[in-house]
């Protein structure tokens, strides 16, 4: 086991976790711990014997609580524990990721294990890992001790945290608050005792807005985090409605999915994970909650830990009511005593980072304690009362207070009292603000996302319905802007090298409130929110392709919260056509970025409303939907829409749409299995198509051409392909592959590739399928396709067992089953045709090789999921 005095060691020196075999280096072990010791840091160092808990459970707990990982390897691969396909030794540093990685191989090994020689040979290729060899223990000595401490001067935390969060997935980690919590000690091990001690699964805090609901889940979310072998997600619903709710888990796991396929896919996530998973703001998808007990009945290693204004009514919840911080009793206060109340040592610390020379004082310490008992405790209201101290001392402010007493306390009857009370916070704390400031803060709350400076400005600056108050130059919206951030009204958002901003989504509602007092101004200024960022996500010319594609797909994700709630807003509106322009002027995006189940549902709304479009709009609204409905999984309601869309086309003269609309509807024909009737169809949309490039087009209607001649071909040769006509299909699809590439269309250049590896490998060109399957899946991964990634990777495994290497085409089966489960089925599959082959090919190799070498191949695959199982799968393509 671990030294005991490092587990209890109450300093914070850095500790450093020691990896290596036990009986094979104990010299070697000895001199790490020396010189880890020689630099006053802490040794963990795990040891088989007797103990309470399993042994990967106890060196997890290890790596937990470690700074720096250090590995020492030479022969042994090491034991692999029953039910396990790696040994301790690989698991340790597979757990250690994100940790500064310090490793030592001892060299010469002239009896080394061959899993441990591939496992050196992946960290050896690995970036940001220090590989060093060595051959006595005295050496090795020297070398760590050098290591450490240029790792130390180089100051590895700040470093460290820098590269997680440019390299984690948002939607992976907990939200990190800036300020610590205050006074929820006691509430936070009452909530871990419901969920460790008395095992619930579902714990559900309920309370007022602004009471601290969500900053104690993600506390205890924090503290439980170590327990849980998958982690812990977070799940912000604070913008979803109920129908919502499926898709914002699926992006907080994150899993990309789409349509049909998300309760599948969110169910073959979650059922053989052990995770913690925190809904916050509930309250707002209260008709979600039975999809919270359908994920726990499915997923037996499910915790949920849920945040809510009211109960979710689902047997086995457990309420857990958030009270407010303690207050001090009326009377003279006791200065010494005051810092044991939460509410007091609340107020003092976030008054300090406003004024840092505050301090309680015998002069101050009432009013301090009189303003905390007016606010009720309530954790939001006494942090914007502490915001004013660098204006107003603690008499001044609770004389401002004490003039609305009445107010306080009397808000709607049907109201909870404490909501009553925060509401009059707010209500006083927005009167403090300058006209201007007032103007621009119910302004802001239309972003339901983190936005930039340019964005204040173009929605929220002078013009319209409040054009007298709002601010009019570019320095006004910042100067008042800083002023909201400096009374907690917009807090600041993590940016990409620039300035972001938001609104507490309490605080949010309160300013839409205030908004929609004015109803000239809430449609004036949701109708410039939503074309700013139409416009801002409509391609240019030079976007639509190359490159420029690229940095387009990554703005609007940037922008995804906004975008979305525009196209919510324009989907509201009669006539829906901006809607309509908006959705075919952004499909790729929603498509690549994995959010098309989003997309359709928007969809879905602008259908509602399609009689009050014009005949060419409801025809785009029609096809939209029936191109949505096909990458959705709804097939039956694609061919509907589609059939209605295309006399309108026709009629209204879009040969460009209606070659697409053809060509998808005889898609849907081909799954049906009716050929000649699909062919039929496809031969229609390539005679449009011909005509079209006789009109010699220019700019985006050249692409849109590209694109439509890629969809029918594409289609076409499934079909030939499927009849065996193998050199047809073949043909078609490097037609298709043409098209696609000189639109730098990266959808249906992933369509093409995949198709035309396909009939590559039917005539025998077994190296010209391979190149087509390594260009797609290089072409995937710099979208960040992952799940087309995992198509591709499947291809490759198929080409890759009839070439004799078994092993490498598990490794790679393994890696796709892992990014499609944790990521979802994506968009690609719905447009190419049924393949069995990668089940097949896993039933061969497992007979070929045996369960045993199968399973550890397959887990090695899948330990390497994402960006190292591209690389593995390209250089051995």
């Amino acid at each position: 086991m671990a030294e005991t005095g490092v587990i209890r060691t109450p300093d914070q020196r850095v500790r450093v976790f020691v990896s290596s075999t036990l009986k094979e280096l104990a010299a070697e072990r000895q001199a790490v711990r020396d010189a880890v010791s020689s630099l006053r840091l802490v040794p963990v160092m795990f040891e088989l014997g007797a103990r309470p808990h399993p042994p990967r459970r106890v060196y997890r707990d290890y790596l937990a609580q470690s700074q720096i990982f250090i590995g020492v390897y030479w022969q042994s691969y090491g034991w692999v524990a029953p039910g396990e396909t790696t040994s301790g030794l690989e698991d340790e540093y597979l757990l250690s990721a994100g940790l500064p990685r310090l490793i030592y191989v001892k060299s010469p090994a002239p009896q080394r294990e061959r899993r441990l020689a591939e496992m050196l040979a992946g960290i050896k290729a690995e970036a940001g890992v220090s590989y060093q060899q060595f051959s006595a223990a005295t050496e090795l000595t020297g070398l760590v001790e050098n290591d450490l401490a240029v790792l130390l001067s180089e100051r590895f935390e700040i470093a460290r945290s820098r590269d997680l969060a440019d390299a984690a997935p948002p939607a992976r980690s907990l939200p990190a608050p800036a300020t610590p919590l205050i006074g929820r000690d006691h509430e936070a091990r009452a909530v871990e005792d419901l969920l460790v001690r008395d095992g619930a699964r579902l714990v559900t805090l309920t309370g007022p807005g602004g009471i601290g609901k969500s900053r104690l889940a993600v506390d205890v979310a924090r503290r439980l985090e170590p327990r849980f072998e998958d982690g812990a997600r977070f799940a912000d619903l604070g913008s979803v409605r109920a129908a919502g709710v499926a898709d914002a888990i699926a992006a907080a796991l994150p899993l990309n999915t789409s349509g049909a396929r998300l309760s599948t896919d969110l169910t073959s996530y979650l059922q053989a994970r052990r995770l913690l998973l925190v809904l916050d703001n509930f309250e707002q998808a209260l008709g979600a909650a039975p999809l919270v007990a359908e994920l726990l009945s499915t997923a037996p290693g499910l915790v949920a830990l849920v945040t809510s204004r009211t109960v979710l009514r689902l047997r086995g919840e457990h309420e857990f009511p958030v009270p407010a911080l303690a207050v001090p009793d009326a009377g003279p206060p006791d200065v010494g005593a005051m810092d044991q109340y939460a509410a007091v040592r609340l107020f003092t610390e976030r008054a300090r980072a406003v004024a840092p020379g505050f301090e309680l004082t015998s002069g101050n310490a009432a009013a301090v304690a009189e303003i905390c008992r007016r606010l009720d405790g309530l954790p939001l209201a006494i942090e914007l009362a502490a915001a004013r101290v660098r204006l107003l001392p603690p008499t001044a402010l609770l004389a401002r207070l004490g003039s609305r007493t009445g107010v306080l306390t009397g808000g709607a009857r049907d109201l909870p009292a404490r909501q009553r009370t925060l509401k009059d916070t707010l209500d006083w704390s927005f009167e403090l603000l300058s006209p201007g400031e007032q103007a621009l803060f119910t302004r802001l709350a239309v972003f339901a996302a983190p936005f930039d400076l340019t964005a204040a400005e173009a929605v929220c600056g002078r013009a319209g319905a409040a054009a007298a108050a709002a601010p009019d130059q570019a320095g006004a919206v910042l100067e008042a802007l800083g002023s909201l951030v400096d009374n907690s009204m917009v807090q600041p958002a993590a940016g990409d090298g620039e300035a972001r901003f938001r609104l507490l989504e309490t605080i949010r509602e309160y300013g839409l409130g205030r908004l929609h007092d004015s109803e000239a101004d809430w449609r004036e200024v949701h109708d410039r929110h939503a074309a700013y960022y139409a416009a801002l996500a409509g391609p240019a010319e030079d976007e639509l392709q190359g490159t420029g594609q690229l940095a387009w797909l990554r703005r609007l994700e940037a922008e995804h919260g906004n975008l979305a709630a525009a196209m919510s807003w324009l989907t509201e509106q009669d006539p829906p056509d901006a809607a309509v322009r908006l959705a075919w002027a952004t499909w790729r995006y929603w498509w690549l970025q994995g959010h098309a189940d989003e997309m359709a549902r928007f969809s879905q709304r602008v259908l509602a409303r399609s009689a009050h479009l014009a005949p060419h709009q409801r025809a785009l609204a029609l096809a939209f939907g029936g191109f949505e409905s096909l990458a959705s999984g709804d097939h039956d309601r694609a061919q509907a829409l589609l059939e209605q869309s295309l006399p309108l086309l026709r009629d209204t003269g879009d040969m460009l749409r209606t070659a697409l609309g053809l060509s998808v509807l005889g898609r849907l024909r081909a799954l049906q299995h009716r050929d000649a009737s699909a062919s039929d169809l496809l031969d229609q949309s390539r005679a449009v198509l011909r005509d079209l490039r006789a009109q010699k087009l220019t700019g985006p209607d050249r692409v849109q051409q590209l694109v439509g001649v890629a969809f029918a071909h594409n289609f076409l040769g499934q079909i030939r392909l499927s009849q065996g006509d193998d050199q047809a299909a073949h043909w078609l699809f490097t037609y298709a592959l043409t098209g696609a590439r000189d639109a730098s269309d990266r959808i249906t250049m992933l369509m093409s590739l995949y198709n035309l590896a396909a009939s590559s490998q039917a005539l025998g060109d077994l190296s010209g399928a391979a190149a087509h399957l390594a260009e797609g899946l290089s072409l995937a991964a710099e979208t960040g396709d992952d799940t087309s990634a995992a198509y591709y990777l499947e291809g490759l495994a198929v080409m890759a067992t009839p070439e004799d290497d078994p092993q490498r085409a598990v490794r790679l089966l393994g890696a796709a089953s892992t990014l499609l489960e944790d990521n979802g089925s994506g968009w690609l599959h719905a447009f190419l045709p049924h393949d069995t082959r990668a089940a097949e090919a896993r039933a061969a190799l497992r007979s070929r090789l045996g369960s045993q070498a199968f399973e550890a191949a397959c887990a090695y695959g899948r330990s390497i999921a994402g960006g190292p199982a591209i690389e593995y799968a390209l250089a051995t393509a």
